[in-house]
């Protein structure tokens, strides 16, 4: 009896070694694979690189500015800018983001934009974009941010480029991700006005607009464009927005159907209000057009 326990708990000491080692691999290789491909995380490790770059303009947001601001552009037209908005992200880790910019480089830009859609999200969202969470510089780590756990979304985007050779194609330039892919806009128009309180109420947008104040940068508020059910029928604006805190900022709509009626709902969107590359490159030659008055 004495020997079969002995052996019994060997095989389950090596059985742990084993799986072990077993799951480290795969994280491993889970993650080197998330590195090679995902573009979110390829931008954050190039922003981590930074050292003073000169950019007049910087870019927040969530995937529809990551596809739809087009910088490259910007760039062009003399107002050399990065897109650092991310697929997925909050206004709270948009905040982050900045803050760590400000706090590592020396030279501020000129202008902050945040590109963000009131008909689609949430303004005051607390959760940081695991990307973001996990490179932190103080961020102390738990057995939740392992790879496989952490970013479980990425095997849908893997999946998505496995079967999509325009997903594959999908290339990052200025933190822009520009896409090709077309996809029809087939939703209808609905009477929506845009609610400035739910912009002034928001205590994130408040200390994005804190934060600018105290840095000497502009912050600027674009309603990005989306599908016809997203769409306003309210003014382009600007609006002076003022938040609690008493800073304030400009807000463009740029989601009211008379502009969206530019775009073409057969060959400017990639799909559920993202722009693709061309639908990006119309927006921002109206949106260079704030810069040049």
């Amino acid at each position: 009896p004495v020997l079969m326990m002995k052996n019994f708990i060997k095989r389950i000491f090596n059985f742990s070694i084993f799986f072990s080692f077993f799951f480290i691999g795969i994280n491993i290789v889970y993650f080197a694979i998330i590195a090679s491909t995902d573009l979110n995380l390829k931008k954050r490790f190039e922003i981590l690189k930074f050292n003073n770059p000169d950019y007049n303009l910087l870019v927040f947001g969530n995937s529809l500015a990551f596809d739809g601001i087009d910088t490259e552009l910007l760039t062009r037209n003399g107002i050399k800018s990065y897109n650092l908005a991310l697929g997925g992200s909050s206004i709270l880790t948009s905040y982050i983001q900045l803050k760590e910019y400000l706090d590592k480089n020396k030279v501020k830009p000129h202008y902050v934009l945040l590109g963000i859609n009131s008909y689609m999200e949430s303004f005051d969202d607390r959760v940081i974009h695991p990307i973001v969470e996990v490179t932190m510089k103080d961020h102390k780590y738990k057995i939740n941010d392992i790879p496989i756990l952490k970013f479980k979304w990425f095997s849908v985007e893997l999946a998505k480029k496995l079967v999509s050779k325009k997903h594959r194609k999908a290339k990052m330039v200025n933190g822009q991700c520009k896409f090709q892919k077309e996809i029809t806009d087939n939703t209808n128009y609905i009477k929506y006005h845009i609610d400035l309180n739910k912009f002034k109420s928001s205590d994130l947008i408040g200390d994005m607009a804190k934060l600018c104040h105290d840095n000497g940068i502009e912050l600027i508020i674009i309603e990005m464009p989306g599908y016809k059910n997203t769409q306003n029928v309210s003014e382009y604006g600007p609006y002076e927005l003022r938040f609690i805190n008493g800073c304030s900022a400009k807000l463009y709509n740029f989601n009211y159907q008379e502009f969206c009626s530019l775009l073409d709902p057969n060959k400017d969107w990639v799909g559920k209000s993202h722009l693709n590359e061309f639908g990006a490159a119309k927006f921002t030659k109206e949106l260079v057009t704030i810069f040049k008055k």
